[in-house]
């Protein structure tokens, strides 16, 4: 019994020591580096097993249980340490890669058979790729008005402006097409591009303090805030167009949407390298606060222990808006309830307003009973 066990013991040792050099020769080709893992799983499984048969084969021999479980343990550690020094030091010399060519049927068989053991995880979707699939799935029920940028975060150019008006804006808000009005912002005119008024400038030499802004405007897209995003898309590549007017069920313009609006509605936001995530409060040390422009406006007076609110605006961002009655840049600041609100920082590529300054007046008194007697309508 004991011989039988010896031998046994020998082959399964020596399978050991051929799937440790295998294992390192794997990891040293980079065509065979998937199966490396596999084989090492291998490995530890026919070191398993060499204990076991050891354990059997001195049970004849009388020996307590403690001496027998020693002695397998010994043996196995001795096994594990001694292919693990060999395979580190043949392995990825040629001995190796011509071992693991002879056997490759071999390693192919291991490999299928100990790959659901050692790479479990192997076939399922990273972080952001389950995230950009549950986006492409979502993509099909998403409509426009969910995407858009609202009508009073839109920046437009009158028709009646000149090119040197619209370039100052163009440039000052960082954009390359800006819609143009007609009488007001429900009558859009057209859209008016970055690089045609600079063509304009250098190519034809048009009188930019003369020429109007409507005269190199083109045709606007109009579509309904409730066409699904996938058929926006469509349209879009059609028309072969990067923006598009948004109007609500009356006629009205509801806001404007972007083919990097759509994108982003897979991927997810696109921030260059200026963009930075921010606290939705931040106490500065002269006793203001910087507040993230999406903030609530009633949380807002929530902690400053006043009654904010506003019948057409939510947020922060939205209350400097409506104010100011235009997009807000930086620096613009209104008072409002005794509190001033200042535009602090502007990022990304479609320019919004990310946070803004909010200031109490010394007199707190004075703010409170002004906003007592201030009717926000």
């Amino acid at each position: 019994m004991l011989t039988l066990a010896i031998w046994i013991a020998i082959v399964i040792a020596l399978a050991a020591t051929a799937s440790a050099l295998l294992r390192a020769a794997a990891a040293a080709n980079e065509e065979q580096q998937a199966k490396a893992e596999s084989l090492g799983f291998a490995r530890l499984i026919l070191t398993s097993i060499f204990g076991v048969v050891i354990g059997q084969g001195l049970v004849p021999a009388g020996l307590p249980w403690w001496a027998t479980a020693l002695i397998s343990v010994a043996l196995m550690a001795a096994l594990l340490f001694g292919t693990q020094w060999l395979a580190s030091r043949f392995g990825h010399r040629p001995v190796g890669q011509w071992l693991l060519k002879s056997l490759q049927r071999v390693v192919n068989s291991w490999h299928l058979l100990f790959t659901p053991l050692s790479l479990p995880k192997e076939d399922q979707p990273e972080e952001f790729e389950q995230d950009l699939l549950d986006s492409v799935e979502e993509f099909g029920d998403t409509i426009v008005r969910e995407i858009m940028v609202p009508r009073v975060d839109m920046a437009t150019v009158g028709g009646g402006a000149t090119l040197a008006e619209a370039m100052q804006v163009l440039l000052a808000r960082g954009y390359s097409r800006v819609p143009v009005t007609g009488k007001n912002i429900d009558d859009i005119v057209g859209v008016l591009y970055l690089k045609d008024t600079a063509r304009a400038l250098y190519e034809h030499r048009l009188d930019f303090a003369k020429t109007e802004a409507s005269a190199l405007a083109r045709p606007p897209v109009f579509v309904p805030e409730s066409m699904p995003v996938e058929t926006l898309l469509k349209q879009l590549q059609t028309t072969n167009r990067h923006i598009a007017i948004v109007v609500d069920e009356y006629g009205g313009v509801a806001g404007l949407v972007t083919l990097e609006d759509v994108i982003e509605e897979i991927v997810g936001e696109i921030a260059d390298e200026y963009d930075r995530s921010a606290a939705d409060v931040e106490h500065l040390e002269d006793g203001s606060l910087r507040v993230n422009a999406r903030f609530p406006l009633f949380d807002l007076g929530e902690i400053l222990e006043l009654e904010l609110e506003d019948e057409d605006v939510d947020s922060v961002g939205g209350l400097l808006a409506k104010e100011l009655g235009r997009l807000p840049a930086r620096g613009d600041s209104v008072v409002f309830s005794g509190l001033q609100f200042t535009a602090d920082k502007i990022e990304g590529r479609r320019k919004r307003l990310t946070s803004v300054l909010v200031r109490r007046n010394e007199d707190l008194d004075d703010a409170k009973a002004a906003f007592g007697g201030h009717d926000n309508d």
